[in-house]
């Protein structure tokens, strides 16, 4: 006969059954590379920035003061293009910040925390952070790295790229001067400039693929067309484009 079942053998159970609601399509949170990984030998040139940090997880490094200040200077530029103010572009910011803080692991937003000082709560530092961030990526986007006054250049190229130096797409949408179709052609334009995008991009049969799409020499857009296949962030755009591009040199007898 089975013995009956404790309050805390019924509280497990539940909270078994409750984990089946994480799906596979579940949007993924930035987060900071797994412990064991760190443990590789030169693994961290993968994901550690060497000029500019972008987001929480690098954020007030003692070796990123430089690019801070690099930060402010582009993000300023940045606003200044938009004709917005300052106030009205980090209230988009503030006004989606519960939002914003779900797009980040836990640890991560502890991170901010302890690094951003002058502030009040975490939403407050979080805020600021993505606010000062989001502009000065856009201003780098736009303008590609190689325009844009600086002694190293392909440090900029590469830190931007970094699996742990990635900004929420959500923070580019919300920032953004334009239609959003043209903040995904600034983000392709920017890797294609730069070579992360395969140099034989071809066209995906199914209409609502996220593919490269010719207009001409030299130039492409990105197609988007429901809420599951925008990006996550940058890096997450070069995926997509690499992935679909493969996808569509599959050939089937």
């Amino acid at each position: 006969m089975m013995a009956s079942q404790t309050k805390y053998i019924k509280k497990k159970i539940d909270e078994l059954q409750k984990s089946k609601q994480t799906t596979e399509s579940s949007r993924p949170k930035i987060q900071r590379v797994a412990y064991y990984r760190r443990k590789i030998p030169n693994f961290g040139k993968y994901y550690t920035p060497k000029l500019v940090s972008i987001g929480p997880i690098h954020h007030r490094r003692a070796d990123m003061k430089l690019g801070e200040k690099y930060k402010l200077m582009w993000a300023s530029k940045y606003i200044e293009n938009t004709g917005l103010t300052p106030e009205k572009l980090h209230q988009k910011i503030a006004d989606n910040i519960e939002k914003l803080k779900d797009c980040f692991s836990d640890d991560v937003l502890n991170l901010t925390r302890k690094s951003v000082k002058g502030l009040g709560n975490l939403e407050e530092k979080l805020s600021w952070m993505l606010f000062v961030d989001g502009c000065s990526l856009l201003y780098i986007l736009e303008k590609g790295a190689m325009n844009i006054k600086l002694d190293q250049p392909d440090l900029l190229i590469t830190d931007v790229l970094l699996l742990e130096n990635q900004l929420p797409y959500e923070v580019l949408k919300l920032l953004w001067k334009d239609d959003e179709s043209e903040l995904i052609k600034s983000m392709t334009n920017f890797l294609k400039c730069h070579h992360w995008v395969t140099p034989d991009e071809s066209h995906s049969d199914k209409e609502n693929d996220i593919v490269p799409k010719g207009k001409g020499e030299g130039e492409h857009s990105i197609s988007i067309t429901n809420e599951s296949q925008t990006p996550t962030h940058l890096l997450d755009l070069q995926r997509k484009i690499i992935l679909t591009t493969s996808k569509s040199k599959v050939q089937y007898n």
